[in-house]
């Protein structure tokens, strides 16, 4: 477990390296496995494992019904695109205390079947969020689940 934590904080730099050199073509990379690593789904040998994050934490409950992994998905609620400019928002160099509390607040993940996945790429949110995610006036402001919500996509938090 020990090992684990120092993984996430290497994890946390590089992140802040990127940001401080206005990179952003790996955040993906090392915000998936900061979730890994903090979330402790990991290998007997301390990499990643990418599969138990599947019908863990969030489901959509037509992916709960499903059996064969081939149908489901795993997806960032918050788009990637969104969490690396919230990151960026923080500025040239923030610490790494502020970049955890933005992962932490914002990303996680669903699984969902292939044909929910569908239904955001057709309403135009595989990568973004919704206009209603920004307006303060709105009631889907800053609700990380909106997405879902205009989709009609239900989800419910399985047993850990």
């Amino acid at each position: 477990m020990f090992m684990v934590a120092i993984i996430t904080i290497i994890e946390l730099k590089h992140i802040k390296i990127e940001l401080e050199n206005s990179r952003s073509h790996h955040i993906r990379h090392f915000i998936d496995q900061y979730y890994c690593y903090k979330n402790n789904y990991v290998t007997k040998t301390g990499n990643p494992a990418w599969n138990k994050i599947f019908w863990s934490g969030l489901v959509s409950l037509e992916a709960a019904k499903e059996v064969n992994r081939k149908q489901v998905v795993k997806e960032h609620v918050v788009p990637v695109k969104v969490i690396t400019q919230m990151l960026q928002n923080l500025g040239l160099s923030p610490s790494l205390s502020e970049i955890g509390k933005v992962l932490d607040d914002w990303l996680l993940f669903a699984t969902i079947t292939k044909n929910e996945n569908k239904e955001l790429n057709d309403l135009g949110l595989s990568q973004k969020m919704p206009t209603q995610f920004y307006d303060s006036h709105n009631v889907l402001y800053q609700d990380k689940f909106a997405r879902y919500k205009l989709a009609g996509i239900s989800l419910v938090k399985l047993k850990q």
